[in-house]
C-alpha cells in the first residue's frame, strides 16, 4: 500500500496551483516524517534533495512582474518568488515523501508491491537490478577517490580538480565492468530467476496514509 500512497500524495502535490493548496500536503509531509522516523542518513539526503532542487528552480526567480530586488543577475519579482517556491514545494514534498517512505520500508519491500500491482515483471528486475548495481557505483567511486588521494599529495588545486574530473569518466567504465563480473558470478553461482517479493498485509497506519492522500486530491 506504500507505493499507491506515493503515486495518489505526488499526483495531489504536483496538480496543486498554488502555495495555499501545498500546506494540506506539507503537513501530511511532516506526518510522515512523524510516523516513519527517518535516520540521520535520510535527513541528510533530504536537505541535499532541498539544495539541489533550489538550485534547478533558480531562474524562476526572474519570471516578469514586479520587481522587489534588483541584482546582477536580473530582477527578482514577486511572481517570480511565487512561482520558485511553487516549484520547490512541487519537487521536495514529492519526492521527499518518496525517499522517506522507501529509505524506512525497504526498496524490497516496493517492489513486492509493483509485482502485487501486476507490474511488468521485466521492469521489476530492472528496477532491482539498477538499484543494487548503485552500490557498486558508489564502492567503485569511494576506490578510486582513494586512490587519487593517495598518489596526488602535494600537486595544485588546479591539477587536482583536472585529475578528479578525469575520474568521473573513468569511474562508469569501472562500475559497468564491475557489475558485469557480478553478473557473470551470479549466472555461476546458479542465478536464473529472481526471487518473488512476498508483500506483507496492508497494516492500519498505510490504510490511513492512503485516506488521507486521497483526501488531499479533492481540496
Amino acid at each position: 500500500m506504500y507505493l499507491p500512497f506515493i503515486f495518489l500524495y505526488a499526483f495531489g502535490v504536483v496538480t496543486r496551483k498554488s502555495l495555499g493548496e501545498l500546506v494540506y500536503f506539507f503537513l501530511l509531509f511532516a506526518a510522515v516524517v512523524v510516523a516513519f522516523r527517518p535516520e540521520k542518513s535520510t535527513l541528510k539526503k533530504l536537505t541535499f534533495l532541498l539544495g539541489f532542487e533550489g538550485f534547478l528552480f533558480l531562474l524562476a526567480l526572474f519570471n516578469p512582474g514586479e520587481t522587489i530586488l534588483s541584482t546582477p543577475f536580473g530582477d527578482v519579482t514577486r511572481e517570480g518568488l511565487n512561482s520558485f517556491f511553487l516549484l520547490l514545494g512541487k519537487a521536495f514534498l514529492s519526492a521527499g515523501t518518496a525517499l522517506i517512505v522507501v529509505e524506512s520500508v525497504g526498496f524490497t519491500r516496493i517492489l513486492a508491491e509493483m509485482e502485487a500491482l501486476r507490474v511488468p515483471r521485466v521492469l521489476i528486475l530492472t528496477l532491482a537490478f539498477t538499484y543494487r548495481y548503485l552500490d557498486l557505483f558508489v564502492e567503485e567511486t569511494t576506490r578510486m577517490k582513494r586512490a587519487l588521494d593517495s598518489r596526488a599529495f602535494g600537486v595544485g588545486r588546479a591539477e587536482y580538480y583536472r585529475k578528479l574530473a578525469s575520474l568521473f569518466g573513468e569511474v562508469f567504465v569501472r562500475a559497468y565492468l564491475r557489475s558485469g563480473r557480478v553478473y557473470r558470478a551470479m549466472l555461476a553461482r546458479g542465478f536464473g530467476e529472481f526471487p518473488v517479493f512476498e508483500e506483507p498485509r496492508p497494516t492500519p497506519g498505510t490504510v490511513v496514509l492512503m485516506a488521507l492522500a486521497a483526501g488531499g486530491l479533492i481540496l
